[in-house]
């Protein structure tokens, strides 16, 4: 009040009361028309929405004994009447509607806009059922657009794993709520498709009120989904929700969970498949080698009863080594194609995957520690002084220093005296070149300095 002290000031729960008071006294026995927006029924039975008139929006709620009574179930989007009066919840110090009544006036601007687009689209063929493409047995790579943090994520993720943790799930974290949202789904499913190894998206996100799922109603996503190279499942929302997501995607499913389920086989049964086919394979290629044998048999017999048949038993023995070749050979090619499934199903589990990765980090390890400057000084350091080692013992240092290398004639070296006779022949090795000598003498000590003369 105009001119009060601060000792006069109101509490905020007295100031709120007397704001409920005038509410709830002014208007009572209200009729309101607006379109149907975010209604949401609680645990409680509660239903709460928000009437919307361009703009503008009214907070509502529905309470759980006039919910039940009431024979028609609003749906998003729909322009409605609603009879009742304003209320202020004291602890938020908001007002809204509580509506007694609810009746419809006809389709709101935003049913309208959806129902267009749905007849627009539906007369171009992206609904129809001829265009839907079937799902691969058993895809490379599965490809998810939805929201990074969102409980559809790790649903997915966790049946993916659970039933063929082979195969790997590419994440594209698009925002599926809010303005941005349309363009980014669309171009999340555009960047999948074109990408190596993916042959199957799912799109989609938990359930919400109509306008969480708006982005999933609308012609930029549908025509995303349409172009997609590869087959789009939808799971948007509940099992009770349908988008026009759901009506363009190659198949439909309730929840993202049963989403993952359809994408992906269960690895455990076609390991047992495959093992089941080998054998009947086997055992089918044995009944018939059998049922050939016996009558391989049959005509010997009717040929050994005639006469003049080795020219016929010739021409039966090259038919049954040819036949005996083909039957090997098919069981030989069928063990093969048997063998590289296996291989090829072993060679996607995490163990052999992790264990490929690790021998290529331990190789990109060695390959960094040999570049190393330090090992590289290293092995220069004991390079050269191995090479000054060698170098000590070459016999070629010896002759530099004025030694030389004699030998006999056998090829021997001469070491001592006692290694030689007179008269024998010997060469030797100087720095430069060699000399031939015949021996003329010899002695256990030094030589004398002068040649020794001759009488």
């Amino acid at each position: 009040m105009k001119g009060a002290s601060a000792q006069s000031a109101l509490p905020v729960a007295t100031l709120t009361g007397h704001i409920r008071d005038l509410l709830e006294s002014n208007f009572r026995g209200l009729w309101v028309t607006g379109e149907l927006r975010e209604v949401k029924p609680h645990h409680t039975g509660h239903v709460y929405m928000a009437l919307r008139d361009g703009e503008a929006r009214l907070d509502a709620v529905v309470w759980k004994g006039t919910a039940a009574t009431m024979r028609w179930r609003p749906a998003e989007g729909t322009l409605v009447a609603a009879y009742g009066r304003l209320s202020l919840y004291a602890p938020h110090g908001a007002y809204r509607f509580i509506i007694e009544r609810l009746e419809p006036v006809g389709a709101g601007a935003l049913d309208a806009a959806l129902q267009a687009l749905k007849a627009k689209l539906a007369a171009e063929g992206l609904f129809a059922v001829e265009r839907k493409r079937p799902l691969p047995k058993l895809p490379r790579a599965v490809g998810v657009v939805t929201s990074a943090t969102g409980a559809a994520r790790r649903d997915i993720e966790a049946v993916v794993h659970r039933r063929s943790p082979q195969i790997p799930i590419i994440l594209y974290p698009a925002t599926v709520q809010g303005d941005t949202a349309p363009a980014d789904v669309a171009r999340g499913i555009a960047r999948l498709g074109g990408t190596p190894g993916v042959d199957v998206i799912i799109v989609g996100r938990g359930g919400g009120s109509g306008d969480d799922l708006a982005a999933f109603d609308t012609e930029i996503v549908a025509r995303a989904i349409a172009a997609c190279p590869v087959p789009v499942i939808s799971a948007v929302g509940h099992e009770t929700d349908t988008s026009i997501a759901d009506l363009v995607a190659d198949l439909r499913a309730p929840t993202p969970s049963a989403a993952a389920e359809s994408a992906v086989p269960v690895r455990d049964d076609l390991l047992r498949l495959v093992d089941d086919l080998a054998e009947r394979t086997e055992a089918a290629l044995r009944r018939g080698l059998d049922r050939h044998a016996e009558r391989l048999k049959a005509l010997t017999r009717r040929l050994e009863r005639g006469v003049s048949f080795d020219a016929r038993r010739r021409v039966l023995d090259r038919l049954s080594t040819r036949l005996h070749d083909a039957a090997r050979g098919a069981v030989g090619s069928r063990r093969q194609r048997l063998v590289a499934a296996e291989h090829a199903l072993a060679t996607q589990h995490p163990h052999a995957r992790l264990k490929r990765a690790r021998e290529a980090l331990s190789r990109a390890r060695s390959r960094l520690e040999a570049l190393g400057p330090q090992p590289a000084a290293t092995a220069r350091s004991q390079l050269a002084v191995l090479a000054a080692r060698l170098q000590a013992l070459s016999p070629l240092a010896s002759l530099d220093r004025g030694y030389s290398l004699t030998r006999r004639a056998d090829g021997g070296v001469v070491r001592a005296a006692t290694d030689v006779e007179l008269g024998d022949t010997l060469t030797t090795q100087l720095r430069s070149g060699w000399v031939s000598s015949t021996v003329t003498a010899r002695g256990e000590s030094a030589p004398p300095t002068e040649p020794e003369s001759t009488p």
